[in-house]
Protein backbone atom coordinates (compact mmCIF):
# COMPACT_ATOMS: atom_id res chain seq x y z
CA UNK A 1 0.00 0.00 0.00
CA UNK A 2 1.30 3.05 -0.96
CA UNK A 3 1.62 5.32 2.29
CA UNK A 4 4.68 6.77 2.85
CA UNK A 5 5.35 10.22 1.40
CA UNK A 6 8.94 10.17 0.09
CA UNK A 7 9.37 13.07 -1.97
CA UNK A 8 8.14 16.76 -0.56
CA UNK A 9 8.52 20.01 -2.29
CA UNK A 10 7.38 22.77 -0.49
CA UNK A 11 7.19 26.57 -2.32
CA UNK A 12 10.29 25.41 -4.55
CA UNK A 13 11.71 28.51 -6.61
CA UNK A 14 13.99 28.05 -9.48
CA UNK A 15 15.24 31.18 -11.61
CA UNK A 16 17.33 32.03 -14.16
CA UNK A 17 19.14 35.49 -14.49
CA UNK A 18 19.05 37.17 -17.70
CA UNK A 19 22.45 38.67 -18.15
CA UNK A 20 23.29 41.42 -20.64
CA UNK A 21 25.86 44.17 -21.71
CA UNK A 22 29.45 43.72 -21.44
CA UNK A 23 29.85 43.49 -17.76
CA UNK A 24 26.62 41.05 -17.75
CA UNK A 25 24.43 42.86 -15.29
CA UNK A 26 21.90 40.98 -14.57
CA UNK A 27 18.27 42.75 -16.00
CA UNK A 28 15.58 40.14 -15.00
CA UNK A 29 15.03 36.20 -14.39
CA UNK A 30 13.14 33.51 -16.13
CA UNK A 31 10.72 32.13 -13.51
CA UNK A 32 11.26 28.61 -14.51
CA UNK A 33 9.60 27.43 -11.12
CA UNK A 34 7.39 29.79 -9.05
CA UNK A 35 6.26 28.32 -6.07
CA UNK A 36 5.79 24.94 -6.72
CA UNK A 37 4.77 22.07 -4.08
CA UNK A 38 4.42 18.37 -4.93
CA UNK A 39 4.75 15.21 -2.83
CA UNK A 40 5.42 11.36 -4.12
CA UNK A 41 4.77 8.60 -2.21
CA UNK A 42 7.23 5.60 -1.99
CA UNK A 43 6.58 3.06 -4.79
CA UNK A 44 4.27 6.13 -6.34
CA UNK A 45 4.36 7.55 -9.50
CA UNK A 46 3.15 10.89 -10.44
CA UNK A 47 3.21 12.19 -13.84
CA UNK A 48 4.88 16.66 -14.02
CA UNK A 49 2.85 17.34 -17.34
CA UNK A 50 2.63 20.71 -19.26
CA UNK A 51 3.84 22.17 -22.64
CA UNK A 52 7.55 22.42 -23.46
CA UNK A 53 8.80 25.46 -21.16
CA UNK A 54 6.53 25.47 -18.17
CA UNK A 55 9.08 24.72 -16.10
CA UNK A 56 8.42 21.01 -15.61
CA UNK A 57 12.30 19.76 -16.33
CA UNK A 58 13.95 22.60 -14.57
CA UNK A 59 11.52 20.93 -11.26
CA UNK A 60 13.35 17.69 -11.64
CA UNK A 61 16.90 19.02 -12.03
CA UNK A 62 16.16 21.47 -9.07
CA UNK A 63 15.07 18.31 -6.57
CA UNK A 64 18.65 16.73 -7.50
CA UNK A 65 20.36 20.16 -7.22
CA UNK A 66 21.69 19.69 -10.49
CA UNK A 67 20.40 22.77 -10.73
CA UNK A 68 20.14 25.43 -7.57
CA UNK A 69 16.68 26.65 -6.57
CA UNK A 70 16.55 30.20 -5.29
CA UNK A 71 14.17 29.58 -2.50
CA UNK A 72 11.39 26.85 -0.82
CA UNK A 73 12.41 23.11 0.55
CA UNK A 74 13.09 19.48 -0.84
CA UNK A 75 13.02 17.14 1.72
CA UNK A 76 13.63 13.49 1.04
CA UNK A 77 12.89 10.34 3.49
CA UNK A 78 12.53 13.23 5.77
CA UNK A 79 15.64 14.81 5.20
CA UNK A 80 16.27 18.07 3.58
CA UNK A 81 18.35 18.41 0.35
CA UNK A 82 18.82 22.36 -0.15
CA UNK A 83 21.53 23.75 1.82
CA UNK A 84 23.28 20.45 2.15
CA UNK A 85 27.27 20.98 1.33
CA UNK A 86 28.90 19.11 -1.23
CA UNK A 87 30.06 15.96 0.39
CA UNK A 88 26.53 15.54 2.42
CA UNK A 89 24.52 16.06 -0.47
CA UNK A 90 26.12 13.26 -2.80
CA UNK A 91 25.08 10.84 0.13
CA UNK A 92 21.27 11.90 0.62
CA UNK A 93 21.26 12.12 -3.89
CA UNK A 94 22.06 7.93 -4.04
CA UNK A 95 18.61 6.99 -3.73
CA UNK A 96 17.47 10.04 -6.16
CA UNK A 97 18.21 8.86 -9.50
CA UNK A 98 17.58 10.49 -13.17
CA UNK A 99 16.79 9.15 -16.50
CA UNK A 100 17.05 11.65 -19.15
CA UNK A 101 15.36 12.24 -22.69
CA UNK A 102 18.16 11.48 -24.94
CA UNK A 103 19.85 8.26 -24.23
CA UNK A 104 22.60 8.63 -26.74
CA UNK A 105 23.99 12.44 -25.01
CA UNK A 106 23.23 10.82 -21.39
CA UNK A 107 25.49 8.22 -22.34
CA UNK A 108 28.86 8.55 -22.76
CA UNK A 109 29.89 7.49 -26.17
CA UNK A 110 33.96 6.84 -24.81
CA UNK A 111 32.47 3.91 -22.49
CA UNK A 112 31.55 0.48 -22.76
CA UNK A 113 28.33 -0.58 -21.47
CA UNK A 114 30.47 -1.96 -18.40
CA UNK A 115 31.58 0.91 -17.50
CA UNK A 116 28.78 2.97 -17.49
CA UNK A 117 27.27 0.47 -15.34
CA UNK A 118 29.76 0.47 -13.00
CA UNK A 119 30.60 3.89 -12.88
CA UNK A 120 28.10 4.46 -9.97
CA UNK A 121 28.88 1.37 -8.41
CA UNK A 122 32.73 2.12 -8.37
CA UNK A 123 31.64 6.26 -7.05
CA UNK A 124 29.35 4.51 -3.71
CA UNK A 125 31.64 1.77 -3.23
CA UNK A 126 28.75 -0.90 -4.05
CA UNK A 127 30.62 -3.68 -3.89
CA UNK A 128 33.88 -5.32 -2.68
CA UNK A 129 35.68 -5.46 -6.17
CA UNK A 130 35.82 -4.94 -9.45
CA UNK A 131 34.26 -8.62 -10.32
CA UNK A 132 31.34 -8.30 -8.21
CA UNK A 133 30.92 -4.59 -9.37
CA UNK A 134 31.02 -6.76 -13.46
CA UNK A 135 28.54 -9.26 -11.94
CA UNK A 136 26.14 -6.69 -10.76
CA UNK A 137 26.25 -5.02 -13.91
CA UNK A 138 25.06 -8.51 -15.47
CA UNK A 139 22.54 -8.67 -13.25
CA UNK A 140 21.73 -5.14 -14.11
CA UNK A 141 21.78 -5.79 -18.04
CA UNK A 142 19.34 -8.72 -17.51
CA UNK A 143 17.21 -6.64 -15.31
CA UNK A 144 16.07 -3.98 -18.25
CA UNK A 145 16.16 -7.13 -20.65
CA UNK A 146 18.61 -6.77 -22.59
CA UNK A 147 21.54 -9.84 -23.06
CA UNK A 148 24.77 -9.85 -20.80
CA UNK A 149 27.07 -9.81 -23.53
CA UNK A 150 26.34 -6.35 -24.26
CA UNK A 151 28.59 -4.86 -21.21
CA UNK A 152 31.82 -5.24 -23.94
CA UNK A 153 29.95 -2.96 -26.36
CA UNK A 154 29.74 1.06 -26.88
CA UNK A 155 25.93 3.23 -26.86
CA UNK A 156 26.26 3.52 -30.59
CA UNK A 157 26.03 0.29 -31.33
CA UNK A 158 22.60 0.29 -29.46
CA UNK A 159 18.99 1.29 -30.92
CA UNK A 160 17.37 4.03 -29.16
CA UNK A 161 15.18 1.66 -27.32
CA UNK A 162 18.00 -0.19 -25.99
CA UNK A 163 20.27 3.05 -25.04
CA UNK A 164 17.43 4.02 -22.74
CA UNK A 165 16.86 0.61 -21.04
CA UNK A 166 20.79 0.87 -20.44
CA UNK A 167 19.88 4.37 -19.01
CA UNK A 168 17.36 2.67 -16.71
CA UNK A 169 19.83 0.64 -15.66
CA UNK A 170 22.53 2.72 -15.24
CA UNK A 171 19.79 4.73 -12.70
CA UNK A 172 19.33 1.22 -11.20
CA UNK A 173 22.69 0.68 -10.05
CA UNK A 174 23.18 2.23 -6.77
CA UNK A 175 19.44 1.04 -5.74
CA UNK A 176 17.33 4.33 -5.92
CA UNK A 177 14.30 4.71 -4.12
CA UNK A 178 13.45 7.25 -6.44
CA UNK A 179 13.53 7.66 -10.49
CA UNK A 180 13.41 11.26 -11.85
CA UNK A 181 11.84 10.74 -15.59
CA UNK A 182 12.97 13.37 -18.08
CA UNK A 183 10.33 12.75 -21.02
CA UNK A 184 12.14 9.72 -20.85
CA UNK A 185 10.22 8.04 -23.93
CA UNK A 186 9.59 10.94 -25.55
CA UNK A 187 12.30 10.75 -28.45
CA UNK A 188 11.49 6.91 -29.31
CA UNK A 189 8.60 5.05 -31.64
CA UNK A 190 5.59 4.36 -30.31
CA UNK A 191 6.05 0.78 -30.09
CA UNK A 192 9.10 1.19 -27.92
CA UNK A 193 7.70 3.74 -25.73
CA UNK A 194 5.15 0.62 -24.78
CA UNK A 195 8.24 -1.60 -24.24
CA UNK A 196 9.67 0.77 -21.90
CA UNK A 197 7.13 1.90 -20.03
CA UNK A 198 5.86 -1.81 -19.88
CA UNK A 199 9.38 -2.41 -18.01
CA UNK A 200 9.24 0.71 -16.17
CA UNK A 201 5.88 -0.47 -14.76
CA UNK A 202 7.97 -4.35 -14.23
CA UNK A 203 10.68 -2.64 -12.24
CA UNK A 204 8.00 -0.58 -10.03
CA UNK A 205 6.02 -3.97 -8.77
CA UNK A 206 9.65 -5.63 -8.69
CA UNK A 207 11.70 -2.81 -6.82
CA UNK A 208 8.93 -0.53 -5.46
CA UNK A 209 10.85 2.90 -6.82
CA UNK A 210 8.63 5.68 -6.97
CA UNK A 211 8.40 7.62 -10.04
CA UNK A 212 8.80 11.25 -10.96
CA UNK A 213 7.25 11.18 -14.73
CA UNK A 214 7.93 14.92 -16.72
CA UNK A 215 6.50 14.79 -19.84
CA UNK A 216 4.24 16.68 -22.16
CA UNK A 217 2.59 13.47 -23.59
CA UNK A 218 -0.34 12.55 -22.09
CA UNK A 219 -1.40 9.64 -24.09
CA UNK A 220 1.49 8.47 -21.51
CA UNK A 221 0.40 9.17 -18.59
CA UNK A 222 -2.87 7.28 -17.81
CA UNK A 223 -0.55 4.04 -18.58
CA UNK A 224 2.05 4.71 -15.67
CA UNK A 225 0.89 7.50 -13.34
CA UNK A 226 -1.21 7.49 -10.37
CA UNK A 227 -1.35 10.90 -9.86
CA UNK A 228 -0.88 13.78 -12.15
CA UNK A 229 0.30 17.64 -11.69
CA UNK A 230 -0.49 19.88 -14.77
CA UNK A 231 2.19 22.86 -14.76
CA UNK A 232 1.83 26.07 -16.42
CA UNK A 233 4.44 28.35 -16.59
CA UNK A 234 6.02 27.95 -13.93
CA UNK A 235 2.79 27.17 -11.56
CA UNK A 236 1.18 23.90 -10.54
CA UNK A 237 -2.66 24.53 -11.91
CA UNK A 238 -4.38 21.55 -10.54
CA UNK A 239 -3.56 17.98 -9.21
CA UNK A 240 -5.73 14.65 -9.03
CA UNK A 241 -5.75 11.14 -9.03
CA UNK A 242 -5.11 9.93 -12.92
CA UNK A 243 -8.81 8.49 -14.00
CA UNK A 244 -10.59 11.59 -12.18
CA UNK A 245 -8.08 13.92 -13.93
CA UNK A 246 -8.78 11.96 -17.60
CA UNK A 247 -12.90 11.87 -16.85
CA UNK A 248 -13.14 15.58 -15.64
CA UNK A 249 -10.88 18.03 -15.70
CA UNK A 250 -11.18 21.20 -14.00
CA UNK A 251 -8.81 23.37 -15.20
CA UNK A 252 -9.12 25.19 -18.99
CA UNK A 253 -5.51 24.52 -19.45
CA UNK A 254 -5.96 21.05 -18.03
CA UNK A 255 -9.10 20.78 -20.45
CA UNK A 256 -7.28 22.03 -23.72
CA UNK A 257 -4.56 19.47 -23.10
CA UNK A 258 -6.49 16.46 -22.97
CA UNK A 259 -8.36 17.64 -25.79
CA UNK A 260 -5.07 17.84 -27.97
CA UNK A 261 -4.44 14.16 -26.94
CA UNK A 262 -5.78 12.07 -30.39
CA UNK A 263 -7.68 8.22 -29.72
CA UNK A 264 -8.62 5.94 -31.86
CA UNK A 265 -10.76 4.27 -28.47
CA UNK A 266 -14.70 4.73 -29.49
CA UNK A 267 -15.14 4.71 -25.42
CA UNK A 268 -13.22 7.86 -24.89
CA UNK A 269 -15.41 10.54 -24.14
CA UNK A 270 -13.88 13.26 -26.67
CA UNK A 271 -13.26 16.69 -24.08
CA UNK A 272 -13.79 20.11 -26.40
CA UNK A 273 -11.70 22.67 -25.59
CA UNK A 274 -9.28 25.11 -26.89
CA UNK A 275 -6.17 26.72 -25.77
CA UNK A 276 -5.58 30.06 -27.57
CA UNK A 277 -2.74 31.74 -28.83
CA UNK A 278 1.05 30.92 -27.07
CA UNK A 279 2.50 30.55 -24.38
CA UNK A 280 4.01 33.68 -22.72
CA UNK A 281 7.48 34.47 -22.15
CA UNK A 282 8.40 33.32 -18.74
CA UNK A 283 10.70 35.92 -18.26
CA UNK A 284 7.64 38.09 -17.89
CA UNK A 285 4.76 36.20 -16.74
CA UNK A 286 1.52 37.57 -17.02
CA UNK A 287 -0.35 39.63 -14.11
CA UNK A 288 -3.03 37.36 -12.23
CA UNK A 289 -4.04 34.12 -13.38
CA UNK A 290 -0.96 33.55 -15.80
CA UNK A 291 -3.41 31.42 -18.08
CA UNK A 292 -5.75 34.08 -18.55
CA UNK A 293 -4.17 35.44 -21.71
CA UNK A 294 -4.97 31.87 -23.50
CA UNK A 295 -8.02 30.98 -21.36
CA UNK A 296 -11.64 30.49 -23.32
CA UNK A 297 -13.15 31.33 -20.12
CA UNK A 298 -11.49 34.02 -18.83
CA UNK A 299 -13.16 36.75 -16.46
CA UNK A 300 -12.32 40.37 -15.85
CA UNK A 301 -10.91 39.35 -12.48
CA UNK A 302 -8.44 36.83 -14.25
CA UNK A 303 -5.94 39.73 -15.42
CA UNK A 304 -5.94 41.49 -11.83
CA UNK A 305 -5.73 38.52 -9.40
CA UNK A 306 -3.48 35.45 -9.34
CA UNK A 307 -5.60 32.40 -7.78
CA UNK A 308 -4.99 30.38 -5.12
CA UNK A 309 -4.77 26.60 -4.82
CA UNK A 310 -8.36 25.73 -4.20
CA UNK A 311 -9.21 21.83 -2.45
CA UNK A 312 -11.62 19.72 -4.30
CA UNK A 313 -12.03 16.49 -2.27
CA UNK A 314 -9.12 14.61 -3.15
CA UNK A 315 -7.92 17.10 -5.82
CA UNK A 316 -6.90 20.66 -6.32
CA UNK A 317 -7.39 23.39 -9.05
CA UNK A 318 -6.02 27.14 -9.39
CA UNK A 319 -9.19 28.55 -10.91
CA UNK A 320 -11.77 31.33 -9.72
CA UNK A 321 -14.27 28.81 -11.65
CA UNK A 322 -13.95 26.63 -8.20
CA UNK A 323 -13.85 29.51 -6.13
CA UNK A 324 -17.55 29.53 -4.47
CA UNK A 325 -17.95 25.85 -5.54
CA UNK A 326 -15.15 25.19 -2.96
CA UNK A 327 -14.76 27.62 -0.83
CA UNK A 328 -11.05 28.13 1.12
CA UNK A 329 -7.72 27.48 -0.66
CA UNK A 330 -6.05 24.78 -0.04
CA UNK A 331 -2.49 24.96 1.58
CA UNK A 332 -0.29 24.76 -1.60
CA UNK A 333 0.63 21.82 -2.94
CA UNK A 334 -0.74 19.32 -0.13
CA UNK A 335 -1.79 16.20 -1.36
CA UNK A 336 -5.36 16.45 -1.23
CA UNK A 337 -7.51 14.14 0.49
Amino acid sequence: MIDQRLLELTELVTWFPIRRGVFQRVVGYVRAVDGVSLDVAAGETVALVGESGCGKTTVGRSLLRLVEPRAGSVRFAGEELLGLPPRELRRARRPMQMVFQDPMTALDPRMRVRDILTEGLDAYRIGVNAAERTARARDLLERVRLPTEYLSRYPHEFSGGQRQRIGIARALSVEPRLIVLDEAVSALDVSIQAQILNLLAELQAELGIAYLFVTHDLSVVRYLARRVAVMYLGELVEQAETEPLFAEPLHPYTRGLLAAVPSLDPDVRRIEARVLGDVPSPANPPLGCRFHTRCPEAMARCSREAPPLYRLGRRAVRCFLHETEHGSPNCPGRRAG
